[in-house]
């Protein structure tokens, strides 16, 4: 199978997330957008960043949202500079409306455009028919996602944590198992080695829907141990690098949902060197062969991993075949590609 390494253009699949360059005080106040675009924020959220300017101190700082007070929302970013404040910001309304961060006298202004979780944002009207099948999505631990909540096939978002049993065979199939709801460390959890820093092997497993297609996330989490992660507090078996997969083939199969993702986030080996993943079933073309919609359903779910976690340091994307196409919102290179964003 021939492999591509390619830098991903803004081809509707990936908006370029505004990671900040700035060295801390010292320059005007800014404020940026962390997630994704400010014209393109889904979901109602938006993780921000303010640089306060040269002198200005943290208490100074206010940000509104649409006239509400946020202000409360931020706090020192994590390993940045001083006067570097990040902050997510919930409760938007759909549409337009005006974020402002003031300090020390000075003013930075930034609009955002929200859209609804459930789409569209650039893919255009909906297809229809499209069919639910959210009722027969399995859960990590065997159980199902449920019936829809309503026509746009929203379920409940569950989170799950599973563990690697200790002596498993790094590529067994389904090694994990769901981690027992009474609290503690099962005795037969494995552990793994990150920058040093020695965890259980317990996944974090997020699955929800947005776009109409179901999601989900996985990432090393302890809840014994770590705090419930945020940007502010990521978990601390995370490497800070980030996989987003596509799947392969490309049938018929435009109106459908997605019963199951038909790729395997839970891989053993990328999960015990701290690596994330995110996916989508509409990323997976034998259940939706439409690359610009697999673009779209892209953005928003890095967008949401952003204000779940954090910013990672790069991301890593890979699809085979159908995957490629979708991975490059309809640019296909050889048969497999892998891209770095």
């Amino acid at each position: 199978m021939k492999t591509t390494f390619a830098v991903l253009a803004l081809l509707g699949t990936v908006v370029t997330i505004g990671v900040a360059t700035q060295d801390g005080q010292g320059g005007p106040l800014s404020l940026t957008a962390l997630s994704t675009d400010a014209a393109l924020v889904t979901g109602g959220d938006v993780l921000l960043q303010v640089t306060l300017p040269s002198g200005a101190q943290p208490a100074s700082l206010k940000v509104t949202a649409g006239g509400r007070d946020v202000s409360s929302a931020f706090r020192p970013a994590a390993g940045s500079p001083a006067g570097v404040l990040t902050g997510l910001v919930s409760g938007l309304p759909n549409g337009r409306s005006m974020i402002e961060a003031t300090a020390d006298g000075a003013t930075k202004s930034l609009e955002i455009t929200n859209y609804p979780i459930t789409g569209p944002v650039i893919s255009g009207a909906w297809q229809q028919p499209f069919v639910c099948q959210t009722d027969t999505f399995v859960l990590p631990d065997g159980s199902k996602l449920g019936p829809p909540l309503d026509a746009n096939c929203s379920a409940r978002t569950v989170v799950q944590h599973v563990y690697l049993p200790a002596g498993t065979p790094a590529d067994a199939e389904a090694p994990f198992k769901p981690l027992p709801p009474a609290g503690g460390v099962p005795a037969d959890v494995a552990k793994t080695t990150v920058a040093g820093r020695t965890v259980n092997f317990i996944v974090r497993v997020e699955t929800g829907t947005m776009n109409r297609g179901i999601y989900q996330n996985a990432i090393l989490h302890d809840p014994t141990v770590d705090p419930a992660p945020s940007p502010a507090t990521p978990p601390a078996g995370w490497n800070r690098r980030l996989i987003a997969m596509h799947g392969s083939g490309c049938p018929g199969g435009w109106y459908i949902q997605g019963g199951r993702m038909g790729v395997n986030i839970l891989d053993p080996v990328r999960l015990g060197e701290g690596y994330a993943f995110f996916i989508n079933t509409l990323n997976h073309p034998t259940n939706s062969c439409n690359a610009f919609l697999a673009g779209e359903t892209t953005m928003m779910g890095k967008e949401h991993f952003i204000e779940t976690f954090g910013v990672p340091a790069f991301t890593i994307s890979a699809g085979g075949s159908g995957g490629a196409a979708g991975e490059g919102a309809g640019s296909t290179v050889g048969s497999c590609r892998t891209a770095f964003w």
